[in-house]
């Protein structure tokens, strides 16, 4: 069907795969066309030939330099080339695009992680997410993406900013951020309807997995201020726990839902890491009920968004089971530096208020009297 569409590319006759920076051209020939562009200027490009060396896909398109003028001459324009933050808004359009006509874009992870048949775009999409479903995962792409990315694009480019030495300082760095992703929850409308002193509660219950899950969803790749910082105020052993878990994470952060939905769960989880003596969330929650209700919401989207994403149920239930030694892993990790934070009092107590009272007081209970978190 390609070979019909599109013929041949005018660079190096092989199989075109349509209309790249203006002419018809192969993948290849489209790769090397944005890579090599945007170079004129800063880099010499020099013939070994006679400046009209035979560019063709037969005989392996070996000369840069007359490939690049070729691509020129044929009429690819240079200024049709898109910046990386172009190509990712307009990537971000496509995904948004698809997902309200309810086609999941098929995600990109690293080979050697990758299910061999788990959340690929199959027939089952349409028969297992309903059209309110379809509704309620637009909201939550299109929700995250006005908030916590958007903060990103504007505020946050890089995290942390700077190396840190301290961990007071890094949580400082780190509170402005976490104000807007409390504004992407307050998007969610099971979890807004939740009382007030419940919500808090939640937030301080599961900050710690609200960072280790988020991190890797804003900043895919992790900076070296990220890993020297980690290294200054956590040691070398925490810091290679926290570069496993990115990796881990690595696999499912291209999908455009997975992760933000069971961020969603985890944050609605009766699972209390800081309350081990509290078996009863009843002890803990002043409605315990209407937060299992929210999070049932959620827990029966996520199998159904990878109920639809896979080949057979067979296959979504091996990914689901992945999936949850994957937030074992964090959730592990997540109490080993609570702990350690928690016995940090010093840096604490030179917190910014809202960092402050994400750890409790006592240790029974977390106080909800707190003014500085805002939901």
């Amino acid at each position: 069907m390609a070979n019909k569409s599109h013929g041949r590319c005018l660079v190096c006759d092989g199989v075109a795969i349509g209309l790249n920076f203006g002419v018809s051209t192969c993948m290849p020939c489209k790769a090397f066309f944005r890579r090599n562009a945007v170079k004129l200027g800063t880099r010499n490009f020099v013939c070994l030939g006679d400046g009209d060396c035979l560019v063709s896909y037969k005989h392996g398109r070996l000369c840069n330099c007359c490939r690049l003028a070729k691509c020129f001459r044929v009429g690819m324009k240079k200024s049709m080339i898109l910046s990386d933050e172009e190509r990712e808004a307009r990537n971000k359009l496509v995904e948004m695009n698809r997902l309200k006509r309810g086609k999941i874009p098929k995600q990109e992870c690293v080979e050697w992680m990758k299910p061999s048949t788990s959340l690929c775009v199959s027939k089952r999409s349409v028969q297992c997410l309903s059209s309110s479903d379809q509704v309620v995962l637009a909201n939550i792409f299109n929700a995250y993406e006005n908030t916590c990315m958007r903060a990103k694009k504007t505020q946050f480019q890089c995290f942390p900013a700077v190396p840190h030495t301290s961990i007071h300082e890094f949580l400082n760095e780190f509170s402005s951020s976490f104000q807007i992703f409390l504004e992407y929850f307050k998007n969610i409308p099971e979890f807004d309807n939740i009382i007030m002193d419940d919500k808090v509660r939640l937030v301080k219950s599961h900050f710690g997995i609200m960072i280790n899950m988020n991190e890797p969803l804003m900043y895919p790749i992790t900076s070296n201020n990220l890993i020297i910082t980690w290294t200054n105020v956590f040691g070398i052993n925490l810091t290679k726990r926290l570069l496993k878990r990115n990796g881990i994470m690595e696999q499912y952060i291209y999908d455009p839902l997975l992760l933000k939905i069971l961020l969603i769960i985890l944050v609605l989880s009766s699972n209390n890491v800081r309350h081990l003596n509290h078996v009863d969330i009843i002890e803990i929650y002043d409605n315990s009920l209407s937060i299992y209700a929210a999070q049932n919401v959620y827990i029966e989207l996520l199998w159904r968004y990878i109920l639809s994403r896979s080949e057979t149920e067979k296959d979504a239930v091996k990914f689901f089971n992945k999936l949850i030694m994957c937030i074992l892993y964090t959730q592990n990790l997540d109490m080993d530096i609570d702990s350690y934070v928690t016995s940090l009092t010093h840096e604490i107590q030179q917190m910014e208020p809202l960092m402050q009272n994400m750890w409790p007081r006592n240790d029974q209970i977390i106080d909800i009297t707190d003014d500085e978190i805002i939901i």
